[in-house]
């Protein structure tokens, strides 16, 4: 993926800017000219009551660039607390917060660029202190930075830049007092080719507690509070010690280095606070023991859980907090750099959360998972996650009784700021969520993922969503700030949806989808601004409204292609009541191409450029905020900062296939606006070096082992296979060439290294994956080392030209399931 920033906004114009959307947006956070805007929304009743004052940078004094607004995927920009940024380059250039409070200690969001072969940037970034250099800030980008397919990789040739943006802490030494000028700026020993600041964090952190009053100590047992040597087995100990003598374990001031999970067991753990006691490592976990013998009584309270996550891998157990916790206490931890800050497995009952700090996380911030109950999470501030910010998902047992309340969750870097799965009785009540990126919304209601269907009586009340929902990736509409997702089927769970505040959306406000959905009311909600339209209507069903008003609307009301929901108007609504069906334009502009389709492309080499232009029709100027490419795709423009009356400008996009790069993406111009996003759609298709036209292309089957998927067939790894489920045959895998190409033979392999057997199975063909003719009937096929280098060659007819492929397994002698770690067509 490629972007570009387009231009540099003064800040004193930029903060008016802001203060004038959100007037229109019916949100007035507190602010101040040239001392960074503040954007912590506390003290207006909803969100989390934390203890620091979150500054954004493009509203304070600078002589950087400001980059944004924008809501394009793939930019800074778009992954910044309000959409816009200060990117600072070469020695001198700064950031400076004036102090609204006091405050000893700054958690600054950052972005520095990764490195050459993705492993990340180490550098340092100075602090002025009333213009007196005090600190270095530690920097790096070994947490940032994610490319290529999900779950993403760290190599930048697979393109797709996400997740750009990490934290870092430090405290001062001493307590600056309100009014005191903090500022970042760059010094001749900051070596990072250049900086983008997004918010600044300012705290007056207390000082550290004191041990509880007979309380047994990490250290007594040997824990090491400087972190030279692992302290996994000494706290252990003192764990194991403090449950079986009913005593507090006290974790004192220190860094403690901790490699695995610690487990932990009717027993209280406390810190100093989470600035002072700190469990890092890599590994690092506190887990309760799993279901069905759930962990119990247990209270961990005032520390910090660093982990050394820099990917992210759904089979490892890589979270800060995990396992089952039944009838216990989470209090004021702070996660940073795991993979999920908390994910608890049920069932089991009565878990309450609160004050956690989640932060930079490779996956969900923090889940209830199958069989949560009677348990909540209130009072706590969730940033940058990989996934859901907060979720319950209620696979195999329904999630029942729980509650999320009182939280603040930003930029979720994919997914939903908060996400409910199915379950019974769910409350949703006075959050504050913002700047969804891709693929989700700002709260998610859905039957999707195997869930027990959504049950009961779901409340959504008092929150406040600002610049949510986003484009999605594949379908290509807009997602909803309150999205009603039927994915698995009908949804007829009842929900109330009251007092609720939706500001700024990038595109609809509500938005219904799936399979048919009932049993939903609305009341006294208030939307103000749209990308695009008030409801979205893309499934059939029925939902009553009340006292709803609708202000500031991109396009009409409702969007409605004879879906078949019935938007029940019943007293005292206003400003939606207009239909239409279509998504409006995003502008003026306008595309000489909708797509581009570069064909096969040998790995490692790039096509032909291909040339998009981009024509301004209209009588004024219009602004190009970033012009950016996801996937495998290269990109090069002649356009600038904005679009002259009748003028245009070019893009030129190639096609660079890597193994674990998207092979589709698009182009996109953004003007910078909420739903100001135009598109190209671009499609390549990978082509291996030795010919093998099935390389990196679709598979599925009929079943699969959880470790060895269909995936593996295509992949040109001889060391991944896929295994169907055992003792059921016949079990068959599809293969997409994804074109009907001539195909003279394919190849079926297993592992080199697996002794000889013998499979029973029938090849079929087809060329739109429905209807399938057998092309060579059921035959016994002898994998074998010595004899053939487990590889099985099979000669089709002359000028036969095909797409799909399916081989239906009905035997294998070797194992009771179906066993194939390379399909490849020549």
């Amino acid at each position: 993926m490629t972007w570009s920033i387009r231009k540099a906004v003064p800040a004193a114009l930029l903060t008016a800017l802001l203060a004038a959307g959100t007037a229109q947006a019916g949100v007035q956070p507190a602010q101040a000219q040239g001392t960074g805007q503040i954007s912590h929304a506390g003290n207006q009743g909803v969100g989390a009551n934390v203890p620091f004052l979150e500054y954004e940078a493009e509203a304070a004094k600078t002589n950087g660039t400001i980059i944004g607004p924008d809501r394009a995927y793939g930019t800074i920009a778009a992954e910044s607390v309000g959409r816009s940024a200060v990117r600072i380059e070469g020695s001198g250039q700064f950031v400076e917060f004036t102090l609204k409070k006091a405050a000893n200690a700054l958690n600054l969001r950052y972005s520095i660029p990764d490195s050459d072969d993705g492993q990340g940037l180490d550098a340092t970034l100075g602090i002025l202190i009333d213009g007196k250099p005090t600190a270095s800030m530690p920097l790096t980008s070994r947490y940032s930075w994610f490319y290529g397919q999900f779950p993403w990789t760290n190599n930048p040739e697979d393109g797709g830049r996400r997740h750009m943006y990490d934290d870092s802490r430090i405290m001062f030494g001493s307590t600056l007092a309100a009014g005191t000028k903090v500022r970042l700026q760059i010094g001749e020993a900051d070596t990072a080719p250049w900086y983008v600041i997004d918010v600044a964090d300012f705290e007056n952190v207390p000082a550290p507690a004191t041990a509880p009053k007979k309380a047994l100590s990490v250290l007594d047992y040997g824990a090491d509070p400087t972190g030279t040597l692992d302290s996994s087995d000494a706290i252990q100990a003192a764990i194991d010690a403090a449950s079986r003598t009913k005593r507090t374990l006290w974790i004192p001031e220190g860094s403690f280095t901790v490699t695995r999970h610690l487990i932990v067991d009717k027993v209280t753990v406390k810190g100093a606070g989470p600035w002072y006691s700190v469990l890092h490592g890599d590994g690092v976990g506190v887990y309760g023991k799993p279901t069905p013998t759930p962990s119990t009584d247990v209270h961990i309270s005032d520390f910090a859980i660093f982990g050394q996550v820099k990917n992210r891998d759904d089979n490892a157990q890589l979270n800060a907090i995990g396992g089952a916790l039944a009838n216990s206490t989470v209090d004021n931890i702070w996660m940073q750099h795991t993979k999920v800050g908390v994910w608890v497995t049920g069932p089991f009952s009565n878990l309450q959360m609160s004050r956690l700090r989640i932060l930079d996380q490779t996956a969900d911030g923090m889940n209830f998972h199958q069989g949560v109950t009677n348990s909540s999470v209130t009072n706590s501030y969730v940033r940058n996650t990989g996934d859901d910010g907060l979720a319950m998902w209620s696979q195999n047992h329904a999630d029942v009784n729980n509650t999320f309340k009182h939280n603040t969750v930003k930029v979720p870097v994919l997914a939903n700021n908060i996400a409910i799965y199915g379950g019974s009785n769910i409350r949703v009540t006075k959050n504050l969520v913002t700047d969804t990126l891709t693929q989700g919304g700002g709260i998610q209601i859905a039957n999707r993922f195997g869930a027990v269907p959504l049950a009961g009586t779901t409340t959504v009340e008092g929150n406040e969503l600002l610049r949510t929902g986003s484009l999605d990736l594949f379908s290509h509409i807009g997602n909803g700030a309150l999205w009603f997702w039927a994915g698995d089927g009908p949804m007829s769970g009842t929900v109330n949806v009251r007092n609720n505040t939706i500001s700024d959306s990038s595109y609809e406000a509500i938005h219904f989808s799936g399979n048919p959905i009932t049993g939903v009311t609305f009341e006294k909600n208030t939307i103000n601004m749209t990308g695009t339209f008030g409801f979205q209507l893309n499934t059939s069903g029925s939902a009553t409204v009340r006292k709803t008003t609708a202000t500031g609307l991109g396009a009409t009301g409702i969007y409605d292609c004879n879906s078949g929901f019935s938007l029940k108007s019943e007293k005292k609504n206003a400003g939606w009541s207009g239909t239409s069906c279509g998504y409006p334009v995003p502008g003026p502009l306008k595309l000489s191409a909708e797509n581009l389709e570069f064909g096969r492309q040998i790995l490692g080499t790039s096509s032909e450029p291909q040339i998009v232009t981009i024509t301004n029709d209209s009588t004024t100027a219009q602004p190009i905020e970033s012009i950016t490419t996801t996937g495998n795709f290269d990109l090069t423009d002649t356009c600038g900062t904005e679009l002259a009356s009748g003028d245009s400008c070019t893009a030129s996009v190639s096609f660079t296939p890597t193994k674990s790069g998207e092979k589709s993406g698009a182009l996109t111009i953004s003007d910078g606006s909420p739903a100001g996003r135009y598109q190209t759609y671009l499609k390549g298709l990978p082509q291996g070096t030795d010919g093998n036209l099935a390389a990196y292309r679709p598979a599925t089957a009929t079943s699969e082992n959880s470790c060895c998927t269909a995936a593996g067939t295509t992949d040109s790894n001889p060391d991944t296979y896929w295994e169907s489920a055992t003792n059921v045959f016949p079990q068959s895998l599809s293969v997409d060439l994804e074109e009907a190409i001539p195909v003279s033979k394919v190849v079926l392999k297993t592992n080199i290294t697996w002794g000889a057997r013998m499979q029973s199975f029938e090849l079929l063909a087809s060329n739109d994956g429905v209807n399938y003719t057998t092309i060579k009937p059921v035959a016994d096929y002898v994998f074998d080392p010595t004899l053939n280098n487990n590889a099985v060659s099979i000669d089709l007819p002359t000028n036969a030209q095909y797409r799909f492929f399916q081989v239906k397994v009905t035997g294998n002698t070797g194992w009771p399931a179906a066993q194939i770690a390379e399909f490849e067509a020549y």
